[in-house]
């Protein structure tokens, strides 16, 4: 319904008219009336009612599921709650209703601070019915049935080769749409991708080796944006020696994350010492939610050593002196160039500096995450960028039970102060109680926070009126070739 526009401000988008009510639990959208899906059909407010309560619904099994929590009887309908007489509660009492074609009532659970941001998210964009119900889940594996209603169409996807778009006749703003054809190439290879942008087969390199940052570090193709995001270890905290506070915060002590960020990933990243990246505003919009928190140990380099010997302390008090008896343990990461340096550096620091053996495992990205959810790990890699400029998209991750909550951490007071923060749009009472909150996961070191996430890319040029998201996402559709 909403959308970012170049500055990054939220902006209506499928919806011409949002109203709140007063007590900010109900919000009534109406539809442009120029809206179309790419094969001419009207975008119709049931399509978004659709989309919203199949996003719910357990047996989808949507990753993305509790993105919808603020809407009235979400929680309920995707954890399979029970009503007083037995009955589930079903996805067609998702606080969502279509009063006519274009108009939307939408109902929360609770005031919600970033309601707006999430109206931005994929995840609640409209899709139809009807081809779901003829194509089942493969409906976006086909160009004649991935059928859109944003600036532009899927035209063909050779898989694992490339995808074409071309622009959508159909979409109401189709006229500040500058280039007609978008070709994205699939390459996995951080260095076969930087090969084709030297080669001139590409004009956007999304990603390339780390090793190749200096080399381009002052010419005019290289750019770099500070994300909204956090790169960290995860540790599986039901199995020993993990679920013990003491070597979590260990392991994360004897990390250098200045070396990391200066040697290995050498992107301008940020040491991180929270896990809510900078960049996130507070209660007073004019600060920032990190600052205002502070840091949870020091990144500074010159504390390193001190770092190190409280390390070697906490594992002597574990029952670990100098690593003698650790178990040797597997830290798993997704196949790329940084994340191989990343691990090789984390193996070789807990050697060196606590005693203690890890073993290095590649994974392709689908074998990886699903390693990672079932929890068939010691210690993984993990990152996060924020699907909205709020702390709270950081935060939820780490209650008890969340499908992102890959360690299986678990605090009950944690779990209360989230739900306080989320119970209403009073951010006085929100800020501090997520403040309150990151301080228990840093304390019982849940996760290990390494640095705050920057992109790196390539772009020729020739290209302009290119924007990035902090948020991650990439805005192609009003770039000109000069």
């Amino acid at each position: 319904m909403t959308k970012h526009d170049k500055d990054g401000k939220i902006v209506n988008g499928q919806a011409k008219d949002i109203k709140v009510s007063d007590d900010h639990l109900t919000y009534t959208a109406t539809l442009r009336d120029d809206i179309k899906w790419s094969d001419g059909k009207a975008v119709t407010a049931g399509d978004f009612v659709y989309a919203w309560q199949r996003g719910v619904d357990p047996k989808t099994a949507s990753e993305y599921a509790n993105i919808f929590d603020p809407i009235k009887n979400a929680t309920k309908i995707r954890n399979g709650e029970k009503k007083a007489d037995g009955t589930a509660y079903a996805p067609s009492e998702l606080g969502i209703v279509a009063k006519d074609d274009k108009t939307l009532e939408i109902t929360l659970e609770a005031p919600c601070a970033y309601i707006m941001e999430l109206f931005t998210f994929p995840t609640y964009m409209p899709v139809r019915k009807d081809i779901i119900d003829a194509k089942g889940d493969q409906w976006t594996q086909d160009p004649t049935t991935y059928v859109s209603n944003g600036c532009y169409m899927l035209k063909d996807w050779s898989h694992k080769e490339s995808m074409t778009y071309v622009k959508n006749p159909n979409y109401y703003d189709k006229d500040s749409v500058t280039n007609d054809t978008l070709k994205f190439m699939l390459i996995e290879d951080d260095a076969a991708q930087l090969a084709a942008y030297q080669n001139n087969e590409i004009q956007f390199a999304y990603q390339f080796p780390v090793d190749e940052i200096a080399a381009w570090k002052d010419k005019p193709d290289y750019h770099t944006i500070n994300q909204l995001g956090t790169y960290l270890v995860c540790y599986n905290t039901q199995k020993a020696p993990f679920n013990d506070p003491r070597v979590r915060k260990a392991l994360s002590l004897a990390i250098d994350r200045n070396y990391l960020v200066e040697k290995v990933t050498k992107g301008g990243e940020t040491p991180a010492d929270a896990m809510v990246s900078t960049g996130v505003t507070d209660q007073d919009a004019s600060k920032q939610f990190h600052d205002v928190g502070g840091g949870y140990y020091s990144v500074k380099p010159e504390d390193y050593e001190k770092n190190v010997a409280e390390a070697k302390k906490l594992l002597a008090e574990a029952g670990f002196p100098d690593g003698k008896g650790f178990p040797a343990f597997e830290y798993i990461f997704n196949t790329s160039s940084k994340h191989q340096s990343v691990a090789e550096a984390l193996q070789n620091m807990w050697k060196t500096e606590l005693g203690i053996n890890a073993t290095l495992s590649s994974q392709e990205w689908a074998v990886f995450v699903d390693t990672r959810n079932k929890g068939n790990f010691s210690v993984a890699r993990h990152g996060w960028l924020a699907d909205y400029n709020d702390p709270i998209s950081y935060l939820t991750l780490w209650v008890t039970g969340d499908a992102n909550n890959s360690g299986k951490y678990s605090n009950k007071d944690y779990d209360a102060l989230i739900k306080k923060a989320l119970s209403t749009d009073d951010n006085s009472v929100r800020m501090p109680a997520m403040h309150d909150a990151e301080k228990i996961l840093m304390d019982d070191m849940g996760i290990a926070p390494l640095f705050f996430y920057t992109h790196p890319y390539l772009m020729n040029t020739n290209l302009k009126n290119f924007y990035e998201s902090p948020l991650g996402f990439d805005f192609f559709m009003y770039t000109t070739v000069e």
